[in-house]
């Protein structure tokens, strides 16, 4: 477990940045090609710190391995997540600790637009379970937020997200990285349903509660999108009752 003691100096990113920067010898905001790249290796590896929407850094990405240059997409996890709400004068109104967890599988969304670059054996995807503190400020009214991706405005910002601990890190850049998102229990051969309860039934952390593991259960559709578009699995000309029969290639 990695501590980090930065609490009142540095984002989530910016910290990340400064972390991946001294344990790679790299230098931070450095400009190649048409691209500021977050890190840039003595070994001239690519670091991106991305907090948010893996896919927005498809141009980016295409653009490296398009010149064979390796590139490493940091992303982190939320899975444990303090809540912090300060009123306007700067007074703590609350704190309390949020019941999301966040896992891979619910990362699987924001990699749907570079699927096709997953393979690429200079393409790796680390994702750092983390523990964070959110920091909030009271609003007067209800507002929308800077990306404005609220569906329903609320009475407070989101005004940095602080990096407490790096748990843990599970990187993906093999073929069987991303297959052994299918739970072990999986047959060769089976459905979408099979697919859920297998996943359900999986070896989760113990503070997961039902909850937590069905907020993560419930992209098992998209799970099989991607495989089958990163041709990991299959689906065949069968069907199980009303469920088509896929195959683990």
């Amino acid at each position: 477990m990695t501590v980090i003691n930065t609490y009142n100096e540095n984002s989530l990113h910016h910290t990340l940045k400064n972390i991946y920067a001294l344990e790679f010898n790299g230098k931070t905001e450095q400009k190649s090609g048409r691209f500021v790249c977050d890190i840039i290796t003595q070994d001239n590896e690519i670091i991106e710190i991305q907090t948010s929407n893996i896919s927005a850094l498809k141009r980016k990405i295409e653009y490296f391995l398009n010149k064979n240059t390796k590139i490493r997409i940091v992303h982190p996890l939320i899975e444990e997540k303090i809540i912090k709400t300060f009123s306007q004068d700067d007074i703590l109104l609350s704190k309390r600790k949020s019941p999301a967890k966040q896992t891979v599988y619910t990362a699987l969304r924001s990699l749907t637009g570079i699927y096709s670059f997953l393979e690429n054996k200079n393409l790796s995807i680390e994702f750092l379970n983390v523990k964070i503190t959110e920091i909030r400020r009271q609003t007067e009214q209800n507002v929308q937020n800077k990306t404005k991706s609220r569906r329903h405005l609320k009475n407070y910002l989101v005004t940095d997200k602080i990096l407490e601990t790096i748990n843990s890190k599970q990187i993906f850049c093999t073929k069987e990285d991303w297959k052994n998102l299918l739970p072990l229990s999986l047959p060769e051969f089976f459905t979408p349903p099979e697919l859920q309860k297998s996943l359900l039934e999986k070896n989760w952390p113990k503070n997961f509660s039902k909850t937590n593991i069905k907020s993560c259960v419930k992209y098992y559709t998209l799970l099989i999108w991607l495989l089958e578009k990163m041709q990991l699995i299959k689906k065949t000309d069968k069907k199980k009752g009303k469920s088509w029969i896929y195959k683990i290639n």
